[in-house]
């Protein structure tokens, strides 16, 4: 009886725990298999491993990011992003809404909330922030970098949406570029940053 063989599909990359739980079947007797996303040359990866593998890399893909350190740390981006810089964000989420290209997160609907509370200025201040919808903002903002947060759902003042949006941007280290109505422009630098915010202001600026 019990447990004779374990599949990592795969490892923490943490060094701190990577390599401890499977030190510790081990050390039980149970048979550990770690996949491999790509092919070993002392080992025999079947296609399916290789597959399976991958599938459970893409599963905690954003994961892997938030916990992985960058090669340069972006820092505090409500102190590096300048005027200049929040204007050329802005015009380039005004391209991409004229495109129909920009990502969206809406805030759910919520029945518990009521209409009272949605023409409260202050609640943006107090709503709770739902785990589940940070998640989602947060694997956006990494493959997007730039999103809009629709919160009608919630707040129906623009200075509850900026309260909100600011709580948001601050889980997340993100950064609030805009707030329109009720809703919030948000931007983070990717894991491979793929805007480059200097260029994006000069462009800015060469087409005024």
């Amino acid at each position: 009886a019990g447990i004779k063989r374990v599949v990592v599909g795969f490892r923490d990359p943490n060094p701190r725990v990577d390599g401890g739980g499977l030190k510790v079947l081990q050390d039980s007797g149970v048979d550990v298999l770690v996949l491999s996303s790509a092919a070993q040359k002392d080992t025999v990866s079947s296609g399916e491993e290789i597959a399976a593998a991958n599938e459970c890399a893409n599963l905690v893909e954003h994961f892997v990011k938030r916990i992985s350190p960058r090669e340069e740390p972006i820092g505090n981006l409500d102190e590096l992003i300048n005027g200049k810089k929040r204007r050329a964000l802005r015009a380039f989420a005004g391209r991409q809404k004229t495109d129909g290209t920009i990502h969206e997160v809406h805030w759910p609907r919520d029945f518990s909330i009521s209409d009272k509370d949605k023409k409260d200025s202050e609640f943006g201040e107090r709503v709770n922030l739902d785990v589940k919808f940070l998640e989602r903002v947060d694997n956006m903002l990494w493959d997007h970098e730039i999103i809009l947060l629709r919160l009608n759902n919630v707040v129906h003042k623009k200075k509850g949406a900026k309260l909100l949006s600011e709580r948001i941007a601050n889980e997340l280290n993100a950064h609030v570029a805009q707030v329109l109505g009720h809703t919030a422009l948000l931007y983070r630098p990717a894991f491979n940053p793929v805007l480059d915010l200097d260029e994006l202001a000069l462009k800015d600026d060469g087409n005024e």
